[in-house]
């Protein structure tokens, strides 16, 4: 059985480094470093290998786990990834992003990710959720969409401040010191 080519672990590492500042994506792929998969039983069949059963997938700092993997090929090109779980999860950076929905699908052709399913992405404490979380790379664009079923969900983003070095004291505490400095000086 043939490798994953390694187009595909760079575009879901960009949907898993995802930054909510203006930094960019907060990691660097490792294209060198091997990709490892191991999972209960595999399989490979007319372009297509299927892992199935506690599948892993490891390759540098990358690591995706799910209950089923899909890898299509044809001509010996990789060209569309599936990973479905209850969720499937990618991690990236030792934890610091985190990924998560039901099923994770990557194009290759296009270079689009898309979460489908109590879609999560989390990095350094921001994170937003949805049913379906979008990521293409070539055109730099993330869009998220709530559910429209039965019991309608929206989409949810939460923003951690950015937090610097050196805080600065709030101007209220410094009145009163300066405050008593003027009237011990009168």
């Amino acid at each position: 059985m043939r490798s994953p080519d390694r187009g595909w672990v760079f575009a879901l590492l960009l949907v898993a480094g995802l930054s909510y500042g203006q930094d960019g994506p907060s990691f660097k792929p490792d294209n060198r470093a091997p990709i490892n998969v191991s999972a209960d039983r595999a399989s490979y069949e007319n372009g297509r290998g299927v892992y199935e059963g506690r599948v892993e997938l490891r390759q540098g700092l990358l690591s995706i786990k799910a209950d089923s993997l899909t890898i299509d090929e044809q001509n010996r090109q990789v060209n569309r990834i599936l990973a479905i779980g209850k969720p499937a999860q990618l991690e990236q950076n030792d934890g610091s992003v985190r990924a998560e929905a039901k099923s994770i699908e990557y194009f290759v052709a296009n270079s689009k990710v898309i979460l489908t399913g109590k879609a999560l992405i989390r990095q350094q404490g921001s994170e937003i959720r949805g049913n379906r979380i979008t990521y293409d790379s070539q055109q730099q664009t993330v869009v998220a969409e709530g559910d429209k079923g039965r019991n309608p969900e929206r989409v949810n983003l939460t923003l951690q401040p950015r937090t610097s070095p050196q805080t600065a004291e709030p101007e209220d505490d410094k009145a009163p010191a300066d405050q008593s400095k003027e009237s011990s000086e009168r």
